[in-house]
């Protein structure tokens, strides 16, 4: 892992840290989202507020992770020097670029309607970003929320799935994580993406940030080469298939003409927004959804 830079000095009141404690809080973590739906955790970012109306953004790269990812999976966070190689970038009194492009203005005519889908009766724009998934045009990343506080955990089926960075979880042995090599391939993917420690119950260390960086870069490689080996299987299976006349296709969504009908009316008029009509409509995939509408 290349070298993090102590020595850098703020250029302006914009990068320069607010001095003393926050009176408020709130944390989430970056991650980019692979093709298949992979989620790899990049940085965390925090918005704290001060006394007399002072606020700042706190970005801090994950550079463990972030140092193995090839650029077709992340190629960077907006609005931030990564190449400056710094702990932490702070935003004073200022919206970074990275939360400005995907989350909306005080100004947006639709505000109130976007702040109410998510539950929100007052405008805060990091925790209606926190409680989405949205993500920018011309980027793979979204926000989670981050627990404030650090857990360690006994492994068991499903528990690295509630586990964010920082977190430790419990084992006996690598070997108790699964019993496969396909599940124990995905198990040690989940754990050293997320950025979890793995210690066993004496207290040896397998898996830390050192590791990590170590075996990032042939995970990650790994899991793009399978997923495009499959993908090359399951064509070859579709020729097969037509050749035979026995290919069909994927069998259509079904959707409530009746519900499709009415929320493409209130979508249309500005009522809802595009993730509340989705939601509405059971349908999970943006592209499915916008050629029902056109078929309607």
């Amino acid at each position: 892992m290349q070298a993090i830079r102590t020595d850098f000095k703020p250029q302006n009141r914009i990068t320069t840290p607010l001095a003393g404690n926050p009176s408020y809080i709130n944390s989430g973590i970056i991650k980019a989202v692979m093709k298949n739906g992979e989620k790899v955790s990049v940085a965390q970012i925090d918005y704290q507020e001060f006394d007399e109306e002072n606020f700042q953004y706190v970005i801090s790269p994950y550079w463990e992770i972030v140092d193995g990812l090839p650029a077709s999976v992340f190629q960077g966070i907006p609005g931030i020097d990564m190449e400056l190689r710094l702990k932490d970038y702070y935003r004073v009194n200022y919206i970074p670029t990275f939360i400005s492009e995907r989350t909306p203005s005080e100004s947006r005519e639709d505000l109130w309607e976007l702040l109410e889908s998510v539950g929100l009766d007052y405008y805060d724009r990091f925790e209606w970003l926190l409680r989405t998934n949205m993500r920018a045009a011309n980027d793979n990343l979204i926000v989670e929320r981050r627990r404030m506080q650090e857990t360690v955990e006994q492994f068991a089926s499903g528990v690295v799935s509630g586990l964010q960075y920082g977190d430790k979880v419990i084992v006996e042995s690598l070997e108790a994580i699964a019993d496969t090599t396909a599940g124990f391939a995905d198990g040690m993917f989940d754990i050293v993406t997320s950025g979890v420690d793995v210690i066993t119950q004496s207290g040896q260390v397998l898996v830390d940030a050192m590791t990590r960086a170590a075996m990032i870069p042939y995970m990650v490689t790994q899991r793009i080469i399978s997923r495009r080996e499959r993908n090359a299987n399951r064509q070859e299976g579709i020729k097969k298939a037509k050749k035979n006349g026995k290919y069909t296709g994927r069998k259509p969504i079904e959707v409530d003409e009746n519900t499709l009908q009415q929320v493409a009316k209130e979508l249309d008029e500005g009522l809802i927004t595009v993730e509340e009509a989705m939601r509405r409509t059971k349908i999970n995939s943006r592209s499915t959804f916008y050629r029902k509408l056109k078929k309607l």
